[in-house]
């Protein structure tokens, strides 16, 4: 199914980043509309999200980000012909017809030292080379020092070189930019780069790439009766925040940059004040709440929202919303760890790749597995399910009404299942594993 060639430093402006639109800020809040499939509602998202500006980022810091422009070699590599043996450099064409019988001799006219290049060398001579040095412009060739005679020089002959061989050409040379030519292509745009990339990229001169930045991601939770981790629990009806930390992990994992900022209160004055402080450095915020009242009228207050139900489960409205000058896009995920980390996997994580310029529905590790008991049949809604993966066969875990965090850290797999569809004990399925 469907849910299934630049220059030096300075080039670039390192300009702050903001969304490729302008969408209308003071368009009219959404009804709540009839129910959308899973695949029209998370198109509908991807429409209102764009892929963040890309700007020079600095070789230390493009690891996992998209490249956004295609990029040559600034130079060749190696920078000079150098020798494979000590001996001499010289043009092949002077050592035609050389033998035992017929030896030539040829003058030396220069030593080869490290670290510079030297004159180009002139018809019928020779130069001293050795092993990793350069070779003179104009030498074809290089006699290993073993397979020459060494002539003394006099008053009236200089020190030459008796050569009882031809040479032939290139014989151990190691020509310049053997390994790659200045302005040879290095990687197209589109590139997501690793660290392997970076290491090739700085070995040819470039300091930095044109790319786009990691998404920064603003992660909170709303809701009464939650307390932080660490902090004690005081009433009977109050219970540890695990969404927030969950969802910022999940965003951590996908290379967001994240800012958690826990759990905010059910209050529209605080909730439009906290949102607006927010978009200072969010480019996505991803918000665990149910789709109340007071949520809606403080995103209505900031921009536009989106109201509208979901054939799938986890149902109940889904809130999304555009807001602040720039039209940041805020996705409010369903309350509970598991109904959150779903959406998070359907809805969320496409926004965030998205954002980073990559394909916002890469292929999941899928596998074929032998399903252990029947489940599934929901008329109406598609059903993501969780389960455990083993040795070929998957088991949907049984979830108590309360279920989260304990029962989520159980499950390796999930399953989707079509409306209206069964899933037979015995039947082979494809399961998604969640950590591949």
């Amino acid at each position: 199914m469907a849910i299934f060639g630049r220059n030096k430093r300075g080039e670039y402006e390192d300009d702050a980043y903001e969304f490729e639109k302008d969408l209308t800020p003071d368009a009219p809040v959404s009804e709540i509309t009839g129910k959308r499939t899973v695949e029209q509602y998370l198109h509908h998202l991807l429409t209102m999200t764009q892929s963040l500006r890309p700007f020079g980022v600095g070789l230390l810091d493009v690891t996992d980000l998209t490249l956004c422009e295609s990029l040559n070699s600034d130079l060749d590599l190696p920078l000079y012909t150098a020798a494979l043996c000590d001996g001499w450099a010289v043009r092949a064409s002077n050592l035609v017809g050389a033998s035992q019988n017929h030896p030539i001799a040829l003058p030396v006219v220069d030593v080869a030292v490290a670290g510079r290049i030297p004159d180009p060398l002139s018809s019928g001579t020779t130069v001293k080379v050795f092993y990793g040095g350069p070779v003179p412009e104009g030498a074809d060739a290089v006699v290993p020092a073993t397979d020459v005679t060494q002539i003394a020089g006099s008053e009236k002959l200089p020190e030459g070189i008796r050569f009882t061989a031809e040479a032939a050409f290139n014989q151990f040379l190691y020509p310049r930019g053997n390994r790659i030519a200045e302005n040879q292509p290095l990687l197209p745009e589109g590139t997501v780069l690793n660290p392997r990339m970076v290491a090739m990229l700085a070995e040819v001169g470039h300091d930095k790439v044109l790319a786009r930045p990691r998404p920064r991601v603003v992660v909170a939770t709303i809701g009464s009766g939650l307390v932080e981790p660490g902090m004690p629990l005081t009433q009977l009806n109050q219970l540890y925040d695990s969404t927030t930390a969950l969802i910022a992990a999940c965003a951590r994992n996908d290379l967001a940059q994240v800012f958690p900022i826990g759990i905010l209160r059910d209050d529209v004055a605080i909730l439009k004040s906290v949102l607006a402080e927010q978009l200072i450095r969010a480019d996505l915020l991803l918000v665990v709440a149910a789709a109340n009242e007071n949520l809606i009228s403080a995103l209505s207050q900031l921009g536009s929202i989106d109201l509208a139900n979901i054939a799938m489960w986890p149902n109940g409205p889904r809130l999304f919303a555009t807001i602040g000058s720039g039209q940041t896009p805020v996705l409010v995920l369903p309350e509970g760890a598991i109904q959150s980390y779903i959406s998070y996997q359907v809805f969320a994580r496409p926004l965030l790749r998205q954002l980073a310029g990559v394909d916002p529905m890469p292929p999941k590790l899928m596998v074929d597995a032998i399903c252990r008991r029947t489940f599934g049949s929901d008329q109406e809604n598609t059903q993501f399910v969780l389960a455990l993966y083993a040795d070929g066969q998957v088991e949907a875990l049984d979830l108590p009404p309360d279920a989260g965090g304990l029962e989520l850290a159980k499950a390796n797999a999930m399953v989707v299942v079509e409306p209206g569809q069964q899933i037979e004990a015995g039947s082979q399925l494809a399961c998604w594993l969640l950590d591949g």
